[in-house]
């Protein structure tokens, strides 16, 4: 996990340097952003199972994904070092567990999620930093078990297999070009102990996650979306101010 943790520090020290964006130099009070992450997501479990149902070695596996994750982000400045954000987010998140030497499970859900967010920093300047919670409702998972050099998958709409609606606590730091770095920590259980299937050729093989905590760490990159009136009449007034 050390490992994931500098290659996100690094990807984010790139991006910020790499993304070009015209920074305000007048706070906005209300304005709508766009975001997108890379996740690198891990997990804490403690399960058993296996033909005894005794306790076993669960071996988690930092899971990468970049896709699919928006978020529509609304953003409102109370003046040049405090703000707030609310919103909507589309993400896929999930864990990657090795459950015995032969055995790998892969279980992911995507969510919609509704964050709140506050802001301290300097804001016209977009360098700033982010403490917050989430609500996200998991609203589709799918699962795959890989057994030597076999597959098994299975995907379900609101599924029981996971907790349906997780809340979560995040931490953001912002540079001034627009890159982010995001930790995350989900305040319940991914997996819910007495639901779970997993199956090799269709014979089952117990497996009761007690506890199965996830988190994250994740780059990202904010865009300006669509203007509301309050920015428009902001940028007028800038340009006006540096026309005359």
């Amino acid at each position: 996990m050390k490992k994931t943790v500098l290659l996100a520090i690094g990807i984010w020290f790139f991006l910020q340097n790499a993304i070009a964006q015209d920074v305000p130099t007048a706070p906005k009070k209300r304005y709508w952003l766009s975001a997108s992450e890379f996740i690198f997501s891990g997990g804490s479990v403690k399960a058993t199972g296996g033909p005894l149902n005794t306790e076993i070695d669960v071996n988690p596996i930092v899971r990468f994904t970049c896709f699919f994750h928006f978020q529509a982000q609304l953003h409102y400045d109370f003046n040049k070092t405090f703000g707030m954000y609310t919103g909507l987010g589309l993400r896929n998140v999930g864990m990657i567990n090795d459950l015995n030497d032969s055995i790998k499970a892969k279980q992911r859900a995507y969510s919609l999620g509704i964050p709140i967010a506050l802001k301290i920093g300097s804001l016209p300047d977009k360098y700033n930093i982010a403490i917050g919670g989430e609500v996200e409702l998991f609203f589709h998972y799918k699962q795959k078990v890989f057994y030597d050099d076999e597959k098994f998958k299975k995907t379900e709409w609101f599924s029981d297999k996971v907790n349906l609606v997780n809340p979560s606590v995040f931490f953001d730091i912002h540079s001034g070009r627009g890159a982010y770095l995001r930790f995350k920590y989900y305040l319940l259980d991914f997996l819910v102990e007495n639901k779970q299937d997993i199956k090799i050729y269709g014979n089952p093989y117990e497996y009761r996650p007690s506890s199965s905590k996830m988190f994250y760490v994740s780059i990202g990159t904010t865009l300006k979306a669509f203007t509301s009136r309050s920015s428009k009449k902001a940028q007028e007034n800038i340009k006006s101010t540096q026309v005359y």
